[in-house]
């Protein structure tokens, strides 16, 4: 029954990924008609500035409301941006594949794998690589390992 629920949880977590690109889908709709609703009402919003400008009008209420209206829109926009944030916070970390040590090759000095036979670009025979000392630098002053820093971490002490 092993392989059924790990299958089962592999469909469900197919799922959910699909049901959260579409609801990302739709939030990036909306927010595509949000700013088009505010590209319309700047284009309003500066018509009606216009035409109080030129009939030497002060500037009234439905300019107000057109600012608060633009101002609502992008308070939504920033809602649904939240939105999407929490649905891609929500995504499960993948796993990423540790990093193989690799190595160049002795005839022709390109990069191979660790556990490479034979080089893919010259076809040399490689012969079993032993794996590199691990080298560790201690600060002179404390002993502390420091790696390859310029400074001790540990007492600030100059290591060049």
């Amino acid at each position: 029954m092993g392989f059924l629920d790990d299958l089962g949880k592999g469909l469900n977590k197919v799922g959910k990924k699909t049901t959260d690109m579409a609801n990302v889908a739709k939030l990036k709709l909306d927010i595509t008609k949000h700013k088009s609703s505010i590209d319309k009402k700047y284009e309003e919003l500066g018509s009606r500035v216009y035409f109080l400008a030129k009939e030497s009008l002060e500037l009234d209420e439905s300019v107000s409301n057109l600012i608060t209206e633009i101002d609502e829109l992008y308070e939504a926009i920033k809602l649904v941006e939240a939105e999407i944030e929490k649905i891609s916070a929500e995504k499960p970390a993948e796993a990423k594949p540790a990093a193989k040590s690799s190595f160049p090759c002795s005839n022709c000095g390109a990069e191979l794998a660790e556990g490479t036979k034979f080089c893919g670009s010259c076809g040399a025979k490689i012969e079993e690589q032993a794996p590199a000392p691990a080298v560790s630098k201690t600060c002179p002053n404390c002993n502390a390992e420091v790696g390859d820093a310029k400074f001790c971490n540990s007492c600030g002490t100059s290591l060049e």
